[in-house]
């Protein structure tokens, strides 16, 4: 159903959303993509029981011939070989088009010189020799996984990446790069991607942003380009970049925090793919997903075509069965392994039958109650009695921590049973950001509720259209 996101005035307390580019509103074609670990198996059918053709390691570059195959699966071309490879195991930052850069190679990390050779690889032939310093147009990035494809003299040649520093050809406006040390960036840096989340490995992160020359860069308020941060665990930081004296650029810093999150998905709103990467880029510990649709003859799963390589576990729980052979429902894509599953239906009268799904997990060592729910959204009175039927639950729930996420088709008001025991992200009274630091609107339909025992860090809303609901992120520790 069409939600009607409203304008709201946020007051209280800082929790940051993301707005993804408009040029990310709609379904793209994938054309190439990256393997992303060792040994993956390049196989004959798009299942897992399909003979390996062969073994592809990390940083090959692939290409896409189709997408979304029996819901998980990636047709590609891998040299003179075509076959089937998991979507897990390919990053398609190189597909989007705001990945497809201008870039200019610098030779570095040499004494004197480096070998160009006509291949990308150690033993092809040399075509002569590259300076330190020399600079070269770069006719493609990470060919083959390893080397830079350059132009050289007017002939096509390759240099070891190990050799080569990139730098993207940008207006005055827009950053060329961002470094991290300390930790992942994701998604991969784009100059017309906004947001990342930078996931920390260590107490101290180095984080350095550049652009053209003469353009002045700040991150946070220091004015300068280079910064250091350091961040105990269990914490987290929103920092945002300026350029030209313009605030451009979020970064969310965490560490050793839970990321929960919630969306309807509207059965993939034939964005599947695109809602997939979506998902990967903000690194969910924890999704409620709605609206899931699952027909086996189809060869659709929208939980399969969303799952992350960090979110590999699914749970289903159905609400309708067609006669078609499909099924409908919510679900949860999670980090940690299930350790139970339970479904229970919820009050419906005539309208679509609703339910509260329940997935226990051990987090840490603690036993946590993940709820997931899609209210009704055409009675008032009908979600009263779902509200009560859900608290009543979870009050009974022995478990200490617990979470619920969904749709809850409801004006703020009609939480006010969860006030006392609980903590709601997504009130009237949050603050949610764009990237560029301005204040956006979110209704509170979509949610994520905790118990007073887990303290909300930081949240973010993200505008997009891959579905007609935006996705909402927490970041949590549990006390």
């Amino acid at each position: 159903m069409k939600k009607r996101l409203s304008l709201i005035l946020m007051i209280v307390f800082m929790l940051c959303a993301a707005l993804i580019p408009s040029s990310y509103a709609r379904a793209l074609t994938l054309s190439t993509g990256v393997i992303n670990a060792d040994n993956v198996a390049l196989r004959k059918t798009a299942s897992a029981n399909g003979s390996a053709i062969a073994r592809l390691n990390e940083g090959t570059v692939v290409k896409i011939l189709e997408s979304n195959v029996n819901s998980e699966w990636y047709r590609v071309e891998s040299g003179t070989r075509t076959g089937y490879v998991n979507r897990l195991y390919v990053d398609i930052d190189a597909s989007l088009p705001s990945y497809q850069l201008d870039y200019t190679g610098t030779i570095f990390n040499v004494q004197k010189d480096v070998n160009v050779r006509a291949e990308p690889s150690l033993k092809a032939k040399k075509l002569g020799k590259a300076n330190k310093g020399d600079a070269f147009k770069v006719t493609q990035a990470y060919a083959n996984g390893a080397w830079h494809q350059i132009d050289f003299n007017g002939v096509v040649g390759y240099v070891s990446a190990d050799y080569m520093e990139l730098k993207a050809n940008v207006a005055n406006d827009l950053l060329s790069g961002i470094e991290v040390t300390g930790g992942s960036l994701s998604p991969a840096f784009s100059p017309t991607e906004y947001g990342y989340v930078l996931t920390a490995t260590q107490g101290e992160v180095n984080i350095t942003a550049s652009a053209n020359e003469g353009v002045k860069v700040s991150i946070g308020n220091t004015g300068i380009p280079t910064t250091k941060y350091t961040i105990n665990s269990g914490n987290s930081k929103t920092i945002r970049i300026s350029v030209g004296g313009v605030v451009k650029y979020s970064i969310y810093l965490v560490r050793d925090v839970l990321t929960v999150g919630t969306w309807n998905i509207k059965r993939g709103n034939e964005n599947l793919e695109m809602q997939g990467w979506l998902i990967a880029a903000e690194k969910p510990d924890i999704l409620g997903v709605q609206e899931v649709y699952i027909n086996e003859k189809e060869h659709t799963d929208n939980l399969l075509s969303v799952r992350t390589k960090n979110a590999q576990y699914m749970t289903f729980a159905e609400t309708i069965k067609y006669p078609s052979g499909g099924h409908y429902g919510i679900g949860q894509i999670s980090k940690y392994k299930p350790e139970n599953a339970e479904m229970t239906l919820l009050s419906s009268e005539d309208k679509e039958q609703r339910c509260l799904q329940k997935v226990e997990y051990v987090i840490d060592g603690k036993r946590v109650s993940v709820y997931n729910t899609h209210l009704s959204y055409d009675s008032a009175t009908l979600r009263k009695k779902q509200f009560a039927e859900v608290l009543k639950i979870m009050n009974a729930d022995k478990n200490e921590f617990k979470i619920l996420t969904g749709d809850f088709n409801a004006k703020e008001s009609e939480f006010s049973g969860f006030t006392r025991n609980y903590k709601i992200v997504n009130t009237s009274a949050t603050k949610f950001y764009t990237y560029s630091n301005k204040l956006i609107g979110m209704s509170q339909i979509d949610n994520i509720i905790v118990s007073k025992n887990i303290t909300v860090l930081n949240a973010r809303a993200i505008p997009t259209e891959y579905s007609d609901h935006y996705p909402l992120f927490a970041f949590l520790s549990l006390n």
